[in-house]
């Protein structure tokens, strides 16, 4: 059989399903990134809280008396009890351990350690912090400290969608959901739409998927996706992913926002949330059909890359051909991959 050498490659099955590599993803990779955590609304005022997870670790942002968002390991310095268990809602003046009532006031600054019959140092012995930063009323977290500030690791998306009404949509609705399929097996497929005529027929209406681009950023780790609007579509509007698990759609009337939380490799947690410029009574059903049809496209993309991850973990398949036409942001964000990979390892976030 003659071999094609001009061919391109995907990763190997390997690397979709190995657990020391999603490992190294999770120290190299996700923690090293801005990821999507929570919208500002949630965070009205001073105590109020949202807890979740990021990387695989638990944490919370709470908003202080100054008006800062601050993020924190959701872990007592004392024998690593949950600090927060609900998701959201709002604390008084210090953050009180349900354990031992070990108490942090909200910029995690220890203040009391009950009848520890011992001094400690406050600073020695505060919470864990992570970084936190508000980009147009929604809220981005990073495990690893330092680095790049959340407006430069955006890049050319903040001025992109600059004239997008952003900061005066409201939350809607959300879908969560758990699937066993990797984060890279999900990102490749958003970032093509090879498939889009066979699985998509809603998206098709919508928009004339014959010009559907890509547009590739490779020194901002940044793609954007864009096709004209066919007459009556819902589509017109801005969509973007940046890597390694951030998709955005902005329009002037609301906005689909979609991240993804590893839960492990072949495992992710999928979140989506819907914003609106009106979320008035009047607007519920129409709203709820917009983020329905959002929906259905996902929906259709799981019920295929379920099998494909099945077909990767079941040892037959190894590699597969990359189409040069339709494919080259796939083959992009695999570099993206082996690019991230290759940085040095990172100590222990909370060290």
């Amino acid at each position: 059989m003659r071999a094609d050498t001009n061919l391109q490659m995907t990763l190997p099955a390997s690397w979709y399903c190995d657990p020391a590599l999603f490992a190294r993803e999770r120290s190299q990779i996700f923690t090293r990134n801005w990821s999507l955590f929570t919208w500002s609304e949630r965070l009205a005022g001073p105590g109020s809280y949202v807890s979740g997870m990021c990387a695989g670790y638990p944490v919370f942002v709470i908003r202080g008396e100054d008006g800062v968002a601050r993020g924190f390991h959701n872990v007592c310095r004392h024998r690593a009890a949950t600090l927060f268990g609900a998701e959201t809602g709002t604390c008084g003046r210090y953050i009180v351990c349900p354990y031992h009532s070990w108490s942090y006031d909200q910029a995690g600054r220890l203040e009391r350690a009950t009848d520890f019959g011992t001094d400690l140092e406050a600073e020695e012995w505060s919470l864990h912090p992570i970084d936190v930063e508000e980009w147009r009323g929604l809220v981005f977290v990073r495990i690893h400290r330092g680095g790049p500030g959340l407006r430069q690791w955006l890049g050319p998306i903040d001025e992109m969608a600059a004239d997008y009404p952003l900061e005066s949509q409201h939350y809607f609705s959300s879908l969560i959901r758990d699937e066993n399929v990797d984060w890279k097996v999900y990102g490749e497929n958003y970032l093509e739409c090879y498939h889009c005529r066979v699985m998509h027929p809603g998206l098709c209406a919508s928009m004339d998927v014959r010009q559907y681009k890509i547009d590739v950023y490779a020194d901002q780790w940044f793609f954007h996706l864009h096709a004209p609007r066919r007459d009556g579509g819902l589509t017109r509007g801005l969509y973007f992913y940046r890597f390694p698990y951030l998709m955005m759609s902005f329009y002037d009337w609301g906005s689909s926002l979609a991240t993804v939380e590893p839960l492990g490799p072949g495992r992710i947690r999928h979140i989506n949330w819907y914003m609106f410029q009106d979320v008035s009574p009047e607007r519920a059903e129409a709203n709820a059909q917009s983020a329905e049809w959002s929906a259905q496209i996902v929906t259709e993309d799981f019920g295929v890359v379920r099998g494909v991850q099945r077909n990767l973990e079941a040892g037959v398949h190894g590699q597969g051909p990359i189409s040069p036409r339709y494919e080259h942001a796939v083959l992009a964000f695999q570099q993206m991959v082996r690019d991230s990979l290759e940085t040095p390892p990172l100590r222990a976030a909370a060290e």
